[in-house]
This record gives structure tokens, C-alpha cells and sequence, in this order.
């Protein structure tokens, strides 16, 4: 029997959808008008989806704070090759983001990321809910206990934020920040370096970077505890403030994996640390340094 116009109608119209499924979403591209983009980038990682001209990839789910500026941010488009936030119509973009990228596309994954607090990360990787936990993390002995880290991607140091033209403002040493109120982000290392000021009236830790920013700018503490690029990203949107650097060996002391910026991952997943850690030995400390040079210089001003 000859099928009805009807049901060819139907038949040509399901054909259409399937091979309209089957077809590989693109990368993500650069919005008109960009002023600049990150240095020796591969862009072929960028997109989210798991489909490929040339098979399937694995996708590597990471969880990232997407506040956190220069290592992550959020903006409103694609631009400078900023990655989709999962669930979103706004993308995520930084220092971690370039560095990811560039391990994505050696080991030839797509990419996912899952925006979160900072708080919810280690949960979010001990349940397997993503695969990586990407912000800012450094490495501590109880973190440890629950969490298996990458080598580093970053060597991170320790300062001071305070106020231009506040009373800690000649600061050079952590005798000179006596009796000052102070705070940091919660379960970080810099929140545990406050106990080392003398005297130091230490307020309860704040949820992120943003947070830390407005307490500090209306006054209700007098220093914030963070690292250089952060401390950078933050005179940059908030020009009243001062960075202090101490001098040698007058400043926070801390054990060496304490400085170490790693990715976690969950306790076990060995397999995939190897090939995160082989891909991050490609990436030169001068590509790195570079990379988060252009970081800092092209955050938005608000995340």
C-alpha cells in the first residue's frame, strides 16, 4: 500500500529532527567587540557538549566559584573565550578557565562547569557530581583527608589588603597590623593565617572574594588576608585600596602546599590525576605567568 501524504509528512519530519540531534554542537566563539583575548589559548576544548565530528568525548565536569576574580569570573557572553556556566545563560572566565582549557584540549575533553559556592566545591567532588574542583584551592592537611590534588597550577603568595588611606596603610610587617580587625573567605587558608597577627581581632570568615571586598570598603574590618593576584584584581575595581607586601620574613608563614593552587579531585581518581598532572607539565611557568597577567588586566569590573 502507498504511504499517505500524511504520514511522509511525518516520517520526513522526524528525519529532520534525528539528524538535527546527531550534528556536533560547536565551539564557543568571541563576541563582536572584544578588546582582547587570552594568549595561546586552544579553543577546541571550549564547548560544553559531549559530541565531536570524530566520536564522542569525555566531558570533565568542574565546579568553580565563578566570583572569584582573576581565577574565575562571570560575564554575560562568550568573549575573550569565556566557557557556558551549566544551567545558565552567563559564562565563566579567568586564569582557571585558560588553564583548563589548555588541559581539556590535551587530554581531548569537553568541558562543564557547574557555578557553586565555595563552600559546596569539596562535596560537590567527594560525591561525584562533578569531576574536578577548581578555585583558588590550595593544599592543607585536612583537606587532604577527603580530597586527592593535582599538582599545582599556581604558586600562590600572602598578603594584606587595607585601605589607601587607612591607619595600616604604612604597613610592612605583620607587627605592624597589631590590634587590627580582621577577616578573610571561609575554609581557606588565608582565614587561618589572621591568627598569626598580634593581637588581631579576627571577625567571623565571609562566604567569597566580593563579600570580603564590601566589608573591607565600608569599613567594617581594616585588612583582608589574600593572595597577590586577588589582592591585584581588587585595587583594580576598587582604587582605595593599598596591598601590602611584607618585607622578608615578616610576613604570613606558611607550609609549602599552602601556596600550591591545585585541583581536586575525588579520593581514589588516581588515573585522572595523572593525565591532568602530564597535561599541566606542558604548560611553561611563562605561559602561566602570562596567562594570568592577561587575568588580571581583563576581569570585568563586576562579577
Amino acid at each position: 500500500m502507498k504511504p499517505s501524504k500524511r504520514f511522509q509528512k511525518l516520517a520526513a519530519a522526524v528525519l529532520a529532527i534525528s539528524c538535527a540531534a546527531l550534528t556536533p554542537l560547536s565551539g564557543c566563539s568571541s563576541a563582536p567587540g572584544a578588546q582582547s583575548t587570552a594568549p595561546q589559548v586552544a579553543s577546541t576544548a571550549s564547548a560544553g557538549a559531549a559530541g565531536s565530528s570524530s566520536g564522542d568525548k569525555k566531558v570533565l565536569k568542574v565546579a568553580m566559584e565563578c566570583v572569584s576574580v582573576p581565577f574565575n569570573w562571570t560575564q554575560m557572553d562568550d568573549s575573550n573565550g569565556a566557557l557556558p556556566i551549566k544551567g545558565s545563560s552567563t559564562f565563566c572566565n579567568g586564569y582557571e578557565v585558560q588553564i583548563l582549557k589548555k588541559v581539556a584540549d590535551d587530554l581531548g575533553y569537553s568541558l562543564e562547569i557547574d557555578k557553586t559556592e565555595w563552600s559546596a566545591i569539596p562535596p560537590a567532588v567527594q560525591s561525584g557530581k562533578v569531576d574536578a574542583g577548581m578555585s583558588g584551592m590550595t593544599v592543607t592537611e585536612e583537606r587532604k583527608k577527603t580530597l586527592l590534588f593535582t599538582d599545582p597550577y599556581y604558586i600562590a603568595d600572602n598578603v594584606a589588603l587595607v585601605k589607601a588611606d587607612g591607619k595600616y596603610a604604612d604597613a610592612k610587617s605583620l607587627a605592624d597590623l597589631a590590634g587590627a580587625e580582621c577577616t578573610s573567605q571561609q575554609s581557606t587558608s588565608w582565614y587561618t593565617f589572621l591568627s598569626q597577627i598580634p593581637n588581631g581581632k579576627v571577625q567571623p570568615a565571609l562566604p567569597d572574594v566580593p563579600t570580603m571586598l564590601v566589608a573591607l570598603t565600608s569599613g567594617k574590618c581594616d585588612m583582608l588576608s589574600c593572595d597577590t593576584p586577588t589582592a591585584l584584581s581588587s585595587m583594580r575595581t576598587n582604587p582605595g585600596l593599598k596591598m601590602i607586601k611584607f618585607e622578608e620574613g615578616k610576613g604570613f608563614k606558611a607550609e609549602a602546599e599552602l601556596t600550591h593552587v591545585c585541583m581536586a579531585l575525588k579520593l581514589g581518581n588516581t588515573d585522572l590525576k595523572e593525565k591532568i598532572d602530564g597535561a599541566l607539565k606542558k604548560i611553561s611557568e611563562d605561559e602561566r605567568q602570562k596567562l594570568m597577567d592577561w587575568a588580571v588586566e581583563n576581569e570585568p569590573t563586576a562579577s
